[in-house]
């Protein structure tokens, strides 16, 4: 995630985004050097019809696709607020079953390690990298390839066996296994906006759309050669194809790039309120002044 931090924090963010834009950047530029030296009377005759048919249309579609990125990017966020706080649950659930028992207390150890590692190794899995050291080792009981469905099942098992041995009864069951299923809805919807993008095709069709408007409003204000002109319509240009792609970058918030939600801390976060502040992987892994939380 960019933010915007201290008085240079803008220009930061503008950088960063101009820089994961800058093969779109050289494309402007090379459409521009080419068109230029085109005769007036031809970039008239091609650009003044369909301009304004065009823009409107443009418009519309980028404006639907950032709408719908936005939409996706926040129901992501909401539900790793979710799992935020069905872990903080998970927690309170088992310190009200704990009986003050040896046994008892390795049990709730092992199931709160394991909820850490399930956080850490959700977001490892929806950015399809390999988790962070350290992952593996808070459940040195678990396979060290268990998923994060994997590590769900095992706390089901977990809770089955607290029952069989007599340590909670059905109701206090019934509680964490509530929980335990809100935490699979929450995943199964991440699951669902990381492995569901916007449709291939659909996204062409805009992104060709603006390229489209973009060429002939150049065209357009090109017609006379004045460098003020050039200028505009380079800001134009710049403007359309900015707003299309920085809505394709939006509506990918698990993607291991810049542009995703702050996961990792939202996994220190889980860390601390389980394992106590000082635990190592409960410090964030940026400062509060980064300008780029992972």
């Amino acid at each position: 995630m960019i933010r915007s931090v201290g008085h240079v924090g803008p220009l930061k963010v503008v950088g960063l985004v101009l820089w994961q834009l800058k093969y779109n950047l050289l494309a402007i530029l090379i459409v521009a050097a080419i068109l230029v030296p085109i005769p007036d009377r031809i970039q008239m005759d091609n650009s003044v019809a369909g301009l304004s048919v065009l823009g409107i249309a443009s418009s519309i579609f980028i404006g639907f696709r950032n709408t719908t990125a936005y939409n996706r990017w926040w129901e992501a966020r909401t539900l790793w607020g979710a799992v935020i706080n069905d872990s903080r649950a998970w927690h309170n659930d088992l310190t009200a079953v704990d009986t003050g028992t040896v046994v008892m207390a390795g049990f709730l150890d092992r199931m709160r390690r394991r909820q850490v590692r399930y956080a850490w190794q959700l977001a490892a899995e929806l950015r399809g990298v390999a988790p962070p050291p350290g992952v593996v080792e808070l459940t040195e009981e678990d396979p060290p390839d268990a998923t994060a469905t994997d590590l769900l099942n095992v706390q089901g098992r977990e809770v089955q066996r607290l029952l069989a041995d007599g340590h909670i009864d059905f109701q206090a069951r019934v509680m964490l296994m509530s929980v335990n299923t809100a935490l699979t809805t929450s995943q199964g919807g991440l699951e669902r906006i990381r492995n569901q993008p916007i449709p291939a095709h659909y996204d062409i069709f805009i992104r060709a759309m603006t390229w489209l408007f973009a060429i002939v409003a150049f065209n357009r204000f090109d017609a006379n050669q004045q460098a003020v002109s050039v200028g505009l319509g380079l800001l134009l240009m710049l403007a359309f194809i900015m707003a299309e792609r920085l809505g394709y970058y939006f509506e990918q918030p698990m993607n291991n790039s810049i542009f995703d939600l702050p996961m990792y801390r939202f996994c220190a976060t889980i860390t601390g309120n389980l394992l106590g502040r000082r635990h190592p992987m409960a410090a964030p892994r940026e400062s509060d002044k980064a300008t780029i939380w992972m």
